[in-house]
């Protein structure tokens, strides 16, 4: 079973008859009511996850900068309070300083960043943390990292500390 759980929303026995092919591929299935809830849900779960990324490569680049392995840091803060799906699912990237093994191109997430934040702005809600992530992930795509997954963020927040970890 993969790691992806769908947002439903629209006709209930719709979702309904669907949910053996989603039990197929999802670890989690949720329906939201009216049409359209489902891509609302997804917009709230992928800001969460671009500040989620961006945090997770924060906190390696201080613990790499204060000395600390970057294997170390995902043993103990795989499990501690400060982890995120985020953390556990991009951190063994980051521990090794590659993101050639792609689960979201950065080239393709900004048009999920673009698409989030018109929404936010749409409805007036401020989005200061989703914000100060997105300039994390352009200046991956202007640092070579476009078709990288977006764990990158880690090695541009390590330069952006004068680390230069060997790749």
């Amino acid at each position: 079973m993969g790691d992806l759980v769908v947002f439903g929303s629209g006709d209930r026995n719709a979702f309904s008859k669907a949910r053996i092919v989603l039990r197929a591929f999802s670890r989690g299935h949720h329906y939201l009511g009216e049409f359209g809830n489902g891509s609302k849900m997804k917009f709230v779960a992928n800001l969460m996850v671009a500040i989620h990324n961006v945090s997770a490569g924060e906190a390696f680049a201080l613990g790499i900068k204060a000395g600390l392995s970057p294997k170390a840091i995902f043993d103990v803060q795989a499990n501690s309070a400060g982890t995120s799906r985020m953390f556990q699912v991009r951190g063994p990237m980051m521990v090794k300083g590659r993101y050639d093994d792609v689960t979201m191109k950065n080239e393709v997430w900004q048009k999920d960043m673009k698409i989030i934040g018109d929404y936010a702005r749409r409805l007036g809600v401020a989005t200061p943390t989703f914000n100060a992530s997105a300039g994390v992930y352009k200046a991956a795509m202007a640092q070579g990292f476009a078709r990288q997954d977006t764990g990158a963020v880690c090695a541009v927040l390590e330069r952006m500390s004068g680390l230069r970890r060997r790749r």
